[in-house]
């Protein structure tokens, strides 16, 4: 179906192609997901793109956002092409075009055709990702797909009739190595080049300081902020807060992590410090969600041994790893971190009061509130799973309390803890998740530790992954800048100095342009 949106809706060009879901196709796995372009033709008829579900399907651990781009870079392109049919245009001049057409917009376009599109301007940026996309498509094209006739550049249609005739432009385009965006450097002398020169975004880009949470109000985002609105006076304290985001705000921002790596947490990763010194307080451990073994005691034998996450979920719970499903709540991103030979990483609490507490809410939580909702979700007929942090609300697809907690879900409770500090919640006032992250970060830099004791408490693979934690803010900058001015009028010298031959010289400049006349 073709579908047009108002204009006031409108903050990049909307494919007018219907681009799905779908969950199994042909020969595919039933778990394989992916987006389906379902293409309209100029006549009306509709087909689906086979084989850019093929592409998906080679690339299937690719995350959803990387198959989102992509479908709607190639379904741009398709609504493009079929509006200039009638252009006249060669096959290298309608790519380009395509391409000022992403950051330029269509509305003030006199082209026959593309007025009706009603693009707005897109930035640089967000247009090279759409087009590298394509690109990318265009290359596997060319050596995945079969074409039935040779590519010649009379053989390549501009009035795209089938989805074999896109397939069949976009190979012809990498075939001629022609780009969007640049020259290729592979390209043989014989090949004609061309490409679209994007405006440059405006020179080098600085790297600006991490935004992160206010320290002066984290312990108070804690205690007033994950206070369950009119429980306040409950008999039951720990009824009294949502100690489940409580635990999440900890491993934020006093564990460092990213909030989607608190959710792969299963029921045993938290278990109790054995340092003599740190009884009572929590020992975090972060398995990657697949490939990290877990103890299983074969009930058959009784013999104890190990076994792959991912082989665990779908043996014992009918699931798969929450990174490996693309879609819905049950998803959550896996980054990666710096992991070791068994794909273990562990939370290092930057104060020990985080530890602490963390311990005592997880065993108030897996004696009081976990059981009760798993309870209610078996009433309804569901089963267990060994996800440590459960919903409580009832899931509007499954019909069942106790899913797995999502990303979204964590991050609207956060932002209404935010709210009731009387906070804004926005990425540029660090009061995001993520701003918890890197509040801890901050905080490491801070005290002056070891950037690598950074690196391992932020669990980054590269050591210049923090670089944007140690950057400081403009008040920072400030405050050293006049430090370091009061040293000098307190006697002390930069080795750079202007002394005395520059007050003088200085003295002579000025009287040379209030006078007017030459220097002696």
């Amino acid at each position: 179906m073709t579908m047009k949106f108002p204009l006031r809706l409108l903050s990049e060009p909307q494919p007018l192609h219907h681009a799905s879901v779908v969950r199994s196709f042909q020969d595919m796995h039933a778990s394989f997901t992916a987006r389906v372009l379902i293409l309209q033709r100029p006549d009306g008829t509709v087909e689906p793109y086979l084989p850019f579900v093929r592409y998906q399907r080679q690339f299937r651990h690719r995350s959803r956002s990387w198959q989102d781009t992509r479908a709607r870079g190639l379904g741009l392109l398709w609504d493009f092409s079929v509006a200039n049919r009638n252009s006249g245009w060669s096959p290298d001049r309608l790519l380009k075009e395509f391409a000022y057409a992403l950051i330029e917009g269509t509305f003030e376009s006199k082209h026959a055709g593309v007025r009706d599109l009603m693009w707005p301007s897109i930035p640089v940026r967000r247009a090279q990702g759409l087009v590298r996309s394509i690109e990318d498509f265009a290359e596997w094209c060319s050596t995945h797909e079969d074409v039935v006739s040779p590519i010649a550049r009379d053989e390549v249609p501009l009035i795209p009739g089938t989805a074999e005739h896109a397939t069949r432009l976009l190979m012809w385009s990498r075939m001629r190595r022609i780009s969007m965006l640049r020259h290729l450097k592979a390209a043989p002398t014989s090949t004609v080049r061309s490409r679209v020169e994007l405006p440059r975004t405006g020179g080098g880009k600085e790297t600006e300081a991490a935004k992160f949470f206010p320290p002066q109000l984290a312990e108070a985002l804690l205690w007033k902020g994950h206070l369950r609105p009119g429980a306040s006076t409950d008999p039951n304290v720990f009824a009294r807060y949502n100690i489940r985001d409580m635990m999440m705000a900890l491993l934020d921002g006093w564990g460092g992590l990213r909030r989607s790596e608190g959710l792969h947490l299963w029921l045993n990763d938290v278990r109790e410090n054995e340092d003599p010194e740190l009884l009572g307080h929590a020992f975090v451990v972060l398995n990657h969600p697949e490939e990290a073994y877990v103890e299983w005691t074969d009930p058959s034998s009784g013999a104890r041994t190990w076994i792959q996450r991912k082989e665990m979920l779908a043996r014992f719970y009918g699931l798969k790893a929450r990174n490996v499903v693309k879609r819905g709540h049950y998803h959550v991103g896996w980054k990666g971190m710096a992991l070791n030979r068994d794909h273990q990483s562990f939370i290092f609490w930057i104060d020990p009061a985080a530890g602490a507490l963390f311990w005592t809410l997880y065993l108030a939580y897996i004696r009081f509130v976990r059981p009760a909702i798993i309870e209610r979700r078996r009433d309804l007929g569901g089963r267990d799973h060994p996800f440590l942090f459960v919903s409580e609300e009832i899931n509007p697809v499954t019909g069942l309390p106790g899913e797995p907690y999502s990303e979204k879900a964590y991050e609207r409770n956060h932002e209404a803890a935010v709210r009731r500090l009387d906070l804004d919640y926005e990425k540029g006032a660090g009061t995001t998740t993520h701003g918890l992250r890197h509040l801890y970060g901050h905080t490491m830099q801070k005290l002056g530790v070891h950037p690598e004791v950074i690196r391992q408490g932020l669990h980054h693979v590269n050591l210049l992954s923090q670089t944007i934690y140690t950057i400081p803010m403009s008040a920072e900058i400030n405050e050293q800048l006049r430090a370091a001015q009061q040293r000098v009028k307190d006697g002390e010298r930069p080795v750079a100095t202007l002394g005395e031959d520059t007050a003088a010289a200085l003295l002579r400049l000025n009287e040379s342009l209030l006078h007017g006349g030459p220097l002696e």
